[in-house]
């Protein structure tokens, strides 16, 4: 694996201090610190390598982890209270052989005591907004991905904040807008979207509620039939969007793919396991 030409030209990009970094417009480079800019910098590499399947046993993604880790703030979060990054770090770190590190249980603690009235998430830079009068509401997507991150961590599952996070979801049928429930809360939440980004897709929020066993609750069968309604006739799934990056190219978005179709069996899995009660 570790001969493998995608993990060989990771390794070969990587400073020898364990980041990597890119030069974007005006000659600024991003990737040092937690900035959350591109898809070729340390935060999203480390996320390629855990689809990969490596783990902290390399000493090249301990030696990223840990100093990634070690910039972490005071109260657990890593750049602006952007929840899409540090639901996407949980996510990855868990992967990665990191769940039990103090720094993700610092960061644990402060999503599961910094939930919104609305039961959702928001970064530092609309907190506060108003519109119309009322305060702004939670991200859909920075929501998504903190869902998508707790879903690794089973010991949080019972907590009150995760459950108000899963009802969040639950109360819209995963997709949909409360105050119009047959429209999407987003168009791309329709996609089928790999690797894992910032961006919503069907596989981001199916996922984990199938893992924290509400793969056979009602409200999860609107979401369901979509998923469904992807499926080729040879019994794969197609790729529809992918971020643009140096170091994990999916395939041609259009066409039957091999990870999204892991992903979605992996689905079904999850299903079976819940309603047969195997897991």
């Amino acid at each position: 694996m570790l001969d493998w030409r995608p993990i060989l030209q990771i390794k070969k990009a990587m400073h020898p201090d364990g980041y990597w970094q890119i030069k974007v417009e005006k000659g600024k480079t991003f990737g040092e610190g937690t900035e959350y800019r591109t898809f070729n910098t340390t935060h999203w590499v480390l996320g390629y390598l855990a689809e990969y399947g490596l783990t902290r046993k390399e000493q090249f993604i301990n030696l990223a982890g840990n100093r990634y880790l070690n910039l972490q703030k005071d109260d657990g979060d890593y750049f602006q209270h952007l929840s899409c990054l540090y639901g996407l770090n949980l996510h990855t770190f868990a992967k990665l052989g990191f769940g039990p590190d103090p720094r993700i249980q610092k960061t644990i603690g402060m999503v599961v005591s910094s939930i919104r009235h609305d039961r959702g998430y928001l970064c530092d830079m609309h907190e506060g907004k108003r519109r119309k009068g009322r305060p702004v509401k939670s991200c859909f997507r920075g929501t998504l991905k903190v869902l998508f991150g707790l879903a690794e961590y089973p010991s949080t599952w019972a907590h009150p904040s995760v459950k108000a996070l899963v009802d969040y979801f639950l109360n819209r049928e995963l997709l949909f807008k409360g105050g119009h429930p047959d429209e999407l809360v987003l168009h791309n939440a329709r996609a089928l979207v790999f690797p894992f980004t910032c961006r919503e897709g069907l596989l981001d929020v199916l996922y984990p509620l199938l893992k924290m066993g509400y793969g056979s609750h009602p409200k999860c069968n609107r979401a369901w039939e979509l998923f469904e309604s992807k499926r080729l006739p040879d019994g794969r799934f197609p790729l529809d969007w992918h971020p643009t990056n140096r170091y994990l190219k999916p395939g041609i978005k259009g066409e039957a793919n091999k990870w999204i179709t892991f992903y979605a069996y992996l689905l079904y899995k999850l299903n079976t396991c819940i309603k047969n009660v195997l897991c």
